[in-house]
């Protein structure tokens, strides 16, 4: 073994203690075999990365390597319709106006041929785009405002407007690749999905009582949905990341959307009687609702918990989009379970069963798979379509001596341990477990992890998974001591509780090389921090010294540049892992958030190399290639929500008066906007080779 089995030589020894499992090695990632070769053929070495690593900056722009260019491809407010004005109004925006413009701070990307194929050619001179629109932050809309006291109702619909979902189609014209407009909705595959559009439940939890009570209330209040009789106007809200589908469909996953939910009374009937439910106090406390949302005064009915108590049902699922199809409502596929998902990551069981990887994104929540009853038909697409409202939904436990476990949420598994730990709140059917699955997974005792966020799984080229999963971990800002995939620094106080303010990435190797397994290894892939730090500890821009060792019992996981909190992944045909960061200058204050380059068969301390250095208060989210490997995209979110201090721009905006930190896209003296940027070669060759 070389250097990158370090912590296998930790959970060696306690194997040798513990006398668990010792016949399930660790697997190198370097000789990870292919569940379609019954050779067991390995992952190729290492492609060597040709450009040239990119300094720590803080400078207000894209900064990538000497011999790459990078252009705007959309923007918030860009419009996706010739029935729309050109030219973006910020201060004169309304909700009409935004359904046909790119929304705000975009997040996860994904794209598709023009033309679906499976697998899809790689030469495309079309794609459709989808985009994740998260959330709007109204200190970063409508500049003219002097006060957040002036928003109104119509301001509130037009920031609602501005998050969900886009369907973008793409061309590469002489000079690159450009967004190309409709003549108006419906008239090609530009749409925008939102938190008014139609949508379907589906799955077992669609005729939960919560959901057909809220959504009734919605569909007061909004016009029905023509052609859609099931269809709830909840649309989505809090799309981070997601995933796509081998049939050529998108996944959603909805996050934060507790934030959306206040109460103007809490004296309220309506809410007064919820709330005497053991099932909804669980679910209240579980989410984080109702919250002090300083909107409430000027939001629609529907998200306030005293007249629509069970509205936060409608939401934390992972939605499926067809953006072939633009008349196919968005399901809600009840059956992966509702949480604050990142993503939802689809690879393909040997039996051609799908499994969808998913993480909860909040501190000490856990790592889902889902995996589907039926199989999946290449030469059916739209057969495919409903693959996902029947299947087993696990959750993840890791153990001690590096191997673990998918714990199957079950509604009888669920009630016995609900009975041992005194519950009074049972799960009536599988419908209240899959809308309650964070509580069940925690009484089934799943691990808690640091905030896990992407996951992916390393693929062939028909989207059989090979084994290894990525569990990527942003960060867990408490302080604890380490525990199973969740390891804790090198420190001048070892037997002290730590906080994992820079994150980690974990390795998981399915049983047999097969996604469908029920049983893994785990290992860790990449402890983010400081590879060439000189002091366990490093200063940072505000706050208490953070721990920043990249190293396990001695021995480094990591080396080359500097990073923490890495949100998002994306792995390439050499199986290189495209890291994009959220926070790391809260950790790293002289540089912005970026995205930086690992291979996955590297036997560590695995190099990792940094590729774009965004604007100043930016996250980095969404990174993707082309089809080809001769673009790479990447989500600008949220340009100047914060100054280099880390001073959230709320601040400066509505107590001090100033203007944004950053400038981006346009640059001079314009106003902020999200945006997504493609960034390709000089000599037009494939990206990081």
């Amino acid at each position: 073994m070389g250097q990158g089995r370090h912590i296998g030589d930790l959970i060696a020894s306690r194997r040798a203690l513990l006398g668990g499992l010792a016949g399930l090695p660790l697997l190198n990632l370097a000789a990870c075999a292919t569940p379609s070769a019954q050779a067991g053929a390995a992952l190729p070495p290492a492609t060597p990365l040709t450009f040239a690593r990119v300094a720590a900056t803080n400078a207000d722009t894209v900064t990538i390597p000497i011999g790459y260019r990078w252009r705007t491809l959309v923007a918030w407010g860009d419009a996706l319709f010739d029935s729309v004005a050109p030219n973006f109004d910020a201060n004169a925006l309304t909700r009409a106006e935004q359904e046909q413009r790119f929304g705000q701070n975009n997040d996860m990307l994904a794209l598709f041929p023009a033309e679906f194929s499976f697998p899809p050619a790689k030469d495309q001179t079309r794609m459709l785009m989808c985009v994740n629109h998260e959330y709007a932050d109204p200190a970063m809309m409508f500049p003219a405002l002097t006060s957040p006291q002036n928003l109104t109702p119509a301001h509130a619909e037009a920031i609602l407007a501005s998050t969900g979902i886009a369907v973008v189609t793409l061309e590469r014209a002489a000079d690159g690749w450009r967004i190309v407009k409709d003549s108006a909705p419906g008239a090609g595959h530009n749409r925008r999905i939102t938190p008014f559009s139609p949508v379907v439940f589906s799955g077992p939890a669609a005729t939960h009582p919560w959901i057909q009570t809220a959504g009734a209330f919605v569909n007061g209040r909004e016009a029905s949905a023509a052609g859609e009789p099931d269809a709830i106007r909840c649309g989505t809200y809090a799309n981070c990341a997601g995933g796509q589908t081998p049939w050529g469909t998108y996944l959603s996953a909805e996050e934060n959307f507790n934030g959306l939910f206040g109460a103007s009374d809490d004296e309220a009937a309506p809410l007064i009687e919820a709330q005497a439910q053991p099932a909804y106090a669980l679910d209240a406390g579980n989410f984080g609702f109702p919250t002090s949302n300083p909107l409430r005064r000027i939001m629609p009915p529907q998200f306030d918990l005293s007249q629509n108590p069970y509205g936060p049902a409608l939401y934390g699922w992972t939605v499926e989009v067809d953006p072939y199809d633009p008349n196919w409502a968005p399901r809600k596929r009840t059956a992966l379970g509702r949480r604050k998902a990142e993503c939802a990551t689809t690879a393909l069981a040997r039996d051609g069963r799908v499994v969808v990887y998913s993480g909860d994104d909040q501190i000490n929540e856990y790592v889902y798979k889902f995996v589907s009853r039926g199989r999946f038909d290449a030469a059916n697409r739209l057969a495919n379509r409903d693959l996902l409202d029947d299947g087993q939904l696990y959750v993840a436990r890791f153990d001690e001596d590096g191997s673990g476990n998918w714990l199957p949420l079950t509604v009888a598994a669920a009630n016995a341990a609900a009975r041992e730990a005194g519950y009074t709140a049972l799960f009536r059917d599988e419908g209240d477990l899959m809308l309650r699955a964070r509580e069940a997974a925690r009484l089934l005792g799943a691990t808690p992890m640091d905030r896990p966020e992407d996951v992916e799984a390393l693929l062939d080229q028909n989207w059989t998974g090979l084994g290894p999963v990525l569990i990527v971990c942003t960060n867990n800002r408490e302080q604890s001591f380490a525990r199973p995939g969740n390891p804790r620094r090198e420190s001048e106080r070892p037997n002290r509780a730590q906080s994992n303010n820079a994150g980690h990435i974990v390795r998981i190797d399915e049983a047999g090389a097969d996604c469908g397994a029920t049983r893994f290894t785990w290992d860790v892939f990449a402890l983010a921090g400081d590879p060439n730090a000189t002091a366990l500890t490093a200063p940072p821009r505000d706050g208490a010294p953070v721990h920043v060792s990249t190293s396990i019992n001695g021995a480094p996981t990591i080396s080359g540049d500097r990073f923490a909190c890495p949100d998002n992944i994306c792995i390439d045909s050499a199986y290189n892992v495209w890291i994009s960061t959220d926070g790391s200058d809260a950790v790293f204050a002289d540089c912005n958030d970026s995205v930086l380059v690992a291979p996955a068969a590297a036997d560590g301390p695995r190099p990792v190399r940094r590729f774009l250095v965004g604007p100043v208060g930016s996250e980095i989210c969404g990174p993707t290639l082309a089809l080809d490997e001769r673009a790479f995209f990447a989500a600008i979110q949220h340009p100047g929500e914060s100054n280099v201090a880390g001073v959230d721009y709320a601040s400066l905006r509505w107590t001090r008066g100033e203007l944004p930190p950053s400038n981006f896209p346009d640059g001079g003296a314009s106003w902020p906007r999200a945006a997504v940027v493609v960034i390709t070669r000089d000599d037009g060759g494939k990206i990081g080779s």
